[in-house]
C-alpha cells in the first residue's frame, strides 16, 4: 500500500511506531507553558508511557494539571513534507496497580532483545511513590494526523490491533 493511501489511523500508527520521542506540552497553575521531549513507549490501546524525575518541571505541571498536549514527529523531515501525530491527553503518575504494565511496555520498547526480564531491569518498588523517578501514563483524548495542508482527526477504534 502506497504511503499516500494510508488512512488517518494507519498513518498515526506508522508515525508512532517509527519514532522514539514525543514532545509534551504541560502547563501548571503556578508556571507558564513548558515543552519537554520524552522517550515514549506505547501499549496496544495507544496509551503512552515515559519515565521522568519527579522534580522535572513537566512533572510538577502534570501534578497540578494533568491535561497536556503532545506531538510525535520525525525532526529530519523536509520542509513541506512534514507529518506528525498531535493529541490532547491526560497524564498521570503510574500507581501500584499499573506499574507492572508500564514497566513491561517501557522495557519491551527500549530493550526488545534483552534477556533480562522487565522486572529485573526496572524493579517496580523503585518507581513508586516516594521514588525520585516515576513512570507517567499518557492517555490521548483527541488525536490528529497533521501533514502538508491537512489536519485530520484519528478514530482510536481504528487503531486497535
Amino acid at each position: 500500500m502506497a504511503e499516500m493511501q494510508l488512512g488517518p489511523a494507519e498513518k498515526a500508527k506508522k508515525i508512532i511506531m517509527e519514532n522514539n520521542y514525543m514532545v509534551i506540552a504541560s502547563h501548571g497553575r503556578t508556571s507558564g507553558p513548558w515543552a519537554s521531549p520524552v522517550f515514549y513507549a506505547y501499549d496496544k490501546k495507544y496509551s503512552f508511557y515515559f519515565l521522568s524525575a519527579v522534580d522535572a518541571i513537566h512533572i510538577e505541571n502534570i501534578t497540578e494539571n494533568p491535561r497536556i498536549g503532545a506531538v510525535i514527529f520525525d525532526s529530519k523531515q523536509k520542509i513541506g513534507k512534514t507529518e506528525a501525530v498531535q493529541f490532547h491527553a491526560v497524564a498521570t503518575m503510574v500507581k501500584k496497580d499499573g506499574i507492572h504494565n508500564a514497566i513491561e511496555t517501557y522495557s519491551e520498547r527500549l530493550f526488545p532483545a534483552s534477556k533480562l526480564s522487565a522486572k529485573e531491569r526496572y524493579n517496580p518498588s523503585e518507581y513508586l511513590e516516594p521514588s525520585e523517578f516515576r513512570f507517567v501514563k499518557v492517555v490521548p483524548t483527541l488525536m490528529y494526523v497533521n501533514g502538508p495542508d491537512r489536519h485530520i482527526e484519528v478514530n482510536f477504534e481504528e487503531m486497535q490491533d
